[in-house]
């Protein structure tokens, strides 16, 4: 989930990048920024905190990222450094990665079942999926055999739980109103 710095920030990276024609390479950059910042979160911490000094996180960032990143990419970790919100790398990544998925008209869609899916479940699931919401589907699969059966899934803001379990507790619930 973004606050409201990480989307001011992601916003200015995005629409440079755009500018320049490095959205697709900008955000396989901080899609890998992203893991390395959680990896490793002393790094972030490192960068954010107060009793070093400025000219030591640059010196840190250049002989790490500098010549490896874009100028976008290694710039805004310039910034966000000097700023004191190196921490937010991840969150940046994940608001980023959503404007490019939008202008890509791409959908993240989290599907939730019992058991793995099977490949032809997974590519008729996906087709679906891609006719009704009109944009191509990223398909990311959990395992969760405490639903039972059925699937969640989850896009945005949006969950449809068609999940053997949630349908034994809807019914559980109806019948505990008609006793009552």
């Amino acid at each position: 989930m973004t606050g409201k710095a990480e989307k001011v920030y992601s916003e200015a990276v995005f629409e440079l990048a755009k500018e320049l024609g490095q959205t697709d390479e900008v955000k396989k950059e901080l899609d890998a920024l992203a893991e390395i910042f959680a990896a490793a979160p002393e790094l972030g911490r490192f960068l954010s905190a107060p009793t070093i000094t400025l000219d030591e996180k640059l010196s840190v960032l250049k002989n790490t990222f500098a010549g490896r990143i874009s100028e976008t990419s290694y710039s805004m970790l310039c910034v966000i450094t000097e700023k004191g919100r190196a921490t937010l790398v991840p969150a940046i990544a994940e608001d980023y990665r959503n404007r490019w998925y939008e202008m890509n008209n791409i959908a993240e869609v989290r599907v939730t079942t019992s058991v793995p899916l099977t490949e032809n479940l997974r590519a008729k699931l996906k087709a679906k999926l891609e006719t009704v919401m009109k944009k191509k589907v990223i398909l990311t699969e959990k395992v969760d055999a405490s639903i039972m059966g059925g699937m969640v899934i989850n896009y945005g803001n949006t969950m449809t739980d068609g999940s053997v379990k949630a349908k034994l507790e809807a019914l559980q619930k109806q019948i505990k109103g008609v006793i009552a």
